[in-house]
């Protein structure tokens, strides 16, 4: 991840303009596609919306899975999704980011996922997962995954928002290591503490615009 800015904005599916970002101040990690899952089956929705971004921006391309519930996991339909995740390599990006809220009983199949996709990735391309705030903190399923970085969203935590503000306003780190190499946050959701972390990773309900890169920035950046 040396690559990388230890500042990083995440572009979701929306028309996204960061011609403004200063390159060598932050990088962006675009959502690329979303892909669904139902019934052992895979369907891809690429991005529609346009993104811009200055030249030279350090680029990771987000992949996002979404599970119509039960999961059918087999051997096809993994090396289906690693196909479609590669694919997102050849948009410039210099490093992938896997995004899957993967539920207790998908996790096994989320894990042989992650060690195939990096079995076919370059070796010297970056890879990053997000992850629940929980699974830094109150559950460990997490280690030894093949990712160069975890990433916890500390932001639209749901039933875990309470417990991760409380764990957070005692400023103690993320209980799993691999969960302290990067941390992520919405803009509009104020946190009690930050963890220190190599990388950080920052979120906006709404489109960025210029005041809001500076504040990022201002905030967040190196």
């Amino acid at each position: 991840m040396k690559g990388f800015p230890r500042l990083m904005l995440w572009a979701w599916e929306r028309p996204e303009d960061l011609s403004a970002l200063p390159v060598n101040c932050a990088g962006v990690a675009f959502l690329a596609q979303t892909i669904r899952v139902k019934e052992g089956e895979m369907s891809v929705r690429p991005r529609l919306q346009p993104l811009r971004v200055p030249p030279g921006t350090k680029l990771m391309a987000v992949t996002r899975i979404e599970v119509a519930p039960p999961l059918a996991p087999s051997a096809a339909l993994r090396d289906q999704i690693v196909a479609a995740i590669l694919a997102t390599a050849r948009s410039g990006a210099l490093g992938l980011q896997v995004d899957f809220d993967a539920r207790a009983s998908e996790r096994v199949f989320y894990g042989d996922l992650l060690r195939a996709l990096r079995a076919r990735m370059d070796p010297a391309m970056p890879l990053s997962m997000t992850a629940l705030a929980s699974w830094g903190l109150f559950d460990d399923w997490i280690a030894g995954l093949p990712v160069d970085e975890a990433v916890p969203m500390a932001f639209d935590m749901g039933a875990d928002d309470a417990a991760v503000r409380h764990w957070l306003a005692s400023k103690r780190p993320m209980r799993e290591p691999l969960a302290r190499r990067a941390f992520g946050l919405c803009l509009q959701e104020p946190l009690p503490w930050r963890p220190p972390a190599p990388r950080t990773y920052v979120f906006s309900h709404a489109a960025w615009n210029e005041a809001t890169m500076r504040k990022a920035l201002k905030e967040f950046g190196p």
